[in-house]
């Protein structure tokens, strides 16, 4: 089994509790079976490189303050829809910080161009024609501060779910 890294901003749980069912419903075979995310990088590091990487986000996240969203709109890809910021730019700026440092790993491999387009996967079909159907319920709005990233571990495909290896830390607020 080919594994890989991820690193994440893990929503809070009454995002998780919003999301969980969506997911459940509509994207129950996705390849990244865990908790409701924002992905920063995927894939991102070889497993054989993932604890000297910790190592180097731990030092440069403490030199960033911590982030504030608010989730507070919905957006769509063709087949995908997603909860998605009323401001991204702190997350792009936090990306460009780090894909600086590590720029062999442009977001999805550059599959979709070179900017992250920073969203919460709430929906995966197969189709476009399966994504028109879909009706979501009311666009809520979520407004929570990322205090930590995290790296996951888990199988580029199958169902098995991704498990957590590191938390880093984002600097203490002022």
């Amino acid at each position: 089994m080919d594994l890989q890294t991820s690193l994440l901003i893990i929503a809070p749980p009454e995002v998780q509790a919003f999301a969980a069912p969506i997911l459940q419903q509509f994207a129950p075979s996705s390849c990244m079976q865990g908790p409701a995310h924002i992905t920063l990088f995927y894939p991102f590091v070889p497993l054989e490189e993932v604890d000297p990487t910790v190592e180097k986000l731990n030092t440069i996240c403490l030199q960033i303050q911590p982030l504030h969203l608010n989730l507070n709109r919905y957006g769509r890809f063709d087949t995908t829809h997603y909860l998605a910021p009323s401001n991204p730019e702190p997350i792009l700026e936090l990306h460009r910080l780090l894909l600086s440092t590590f720029p062999e790993y442009p977001p999805y491999e550059g599959q979709h161009g070179p900017e992250l387009v920073p969203h919460l996967t709430l929906t995966q079909m197969e189709s476009k024609a399966e994504a028109d159907q879909i009706s979501l319920p009311p666009v809520p709005s979520f407004s929570f501060t990322v205090h930590q990233l995290h790296l996951y571990i888990g199988p580029e495909e199958g169902n098995t779910p991704w498990i957590p290896h590191s938390i880093i830390p984002l600097a203490k607020e002022a």
